[in-house]
């Protein structure tokens, strides 16, 4: 039974190695294609079905990944079984334990069924990026989609370069306080006093406006005047009126 489907998947291989250079994202044959191809697949191991020396998946890569592609590869052929969550099949390199997770190379090979659109997401020397196809020309990229597994560890990876980044920025600040200590001081007293002068600049500014609207005469309403006044004449003409 295994053998037999090895054959198939073998046999699909071939008579996909020719369309490899028609393959493009939203092209639905290709789609069912490399569907058929990778669905009996799923839970194998990629290199022990020769998953990543298939001209569909070989071209594909090489292309999307040009200089990257010998590293990735070398990060890829560490994954142990071929994964599917939905319309997303992935292969994703052996991680490392979580103690060091944040800061180990990692990559993940992905292909989304329902857009064709081939995608890698790599985490290289603490710098995660993620790779994808797109359609020559377009106006607009179209978002490649990770499975959930994927989206952790990008993320992960995301904050400790963040983390490592504030770290290194406190240290070049110690560093400047070392080298040159004067100069440190300096800057930090300049930047509090700008800070004073303008917080005391604004307060003195907002009293001014204060003391100036307290000073000034109360304006009368006009219109209010005039409407007592007209009330009080109609009231003495009618007042007149009655003593006749």
């Amino acid at each position: 039974m295994r053998i037999s489907k090895l054959a198939s998947i073998a046999f699909i291989c071939i008579f996909l190695s020719a369309c490899v250079s028609s393959l493009l994202i939203g092209n639905q044959l290709q789609s069912k294609l490399m569907w058929s191809f990778l669905k009996p697949l799923v839970g194998f191991d990629p290199n022990e079905v020769n998953l990543f020396e298939t001209p569909m998946v070989k071209d594909r890569m090489t292309a999307l990944l040009g200089d990257k592609y010998e590293p990735t590869m070398k990060l890829l052929r560490t994954a142990q079984a071929i994964q599917q969550e939905g319309a997303l099949f992935y292969v994703a390199s052996r991680y490392a334990p979580p103690q060091v997770q944040e800061i180990t190379d990692k990559a993940a090979m992905v292909w989304n069924a329902d857009t064709n659109q081939m995608a890698v997401m790599l985490i290289k020397d603490g710098t995660p990026e993620i790779i994808s196809e797109q359609i020559e020309g377009a106006k607009q990229a179209i978002t490649p989609v990770l499975p959930k597994e994927l989206q952790t560890a990008y993320a992960k990876a995301q904050a400790a370069k963040k983390a490592i980044e504030e770290k290194q920025k406190a240290l070049q600040d110690i560093q400047k306080i070392v080298e040159n200590p004067v100069e440190a001081v300096t800057d930090n007293i300049d930047k509090k006093i700008d800070d004073t002068v303008e917080d005391a600049a604004q307060k003195a500014k907002t009293q001014a406006t204060e003391n100036l609207q307290q000073s000034l005469p109360v304006v009368p309403d006009i219109d209010q005047e005039q409407l007592e006044l007209d009330e009080a004449l109609k009231k003495e003409a009618e007042d007149l009126k009655k003593a006749q």
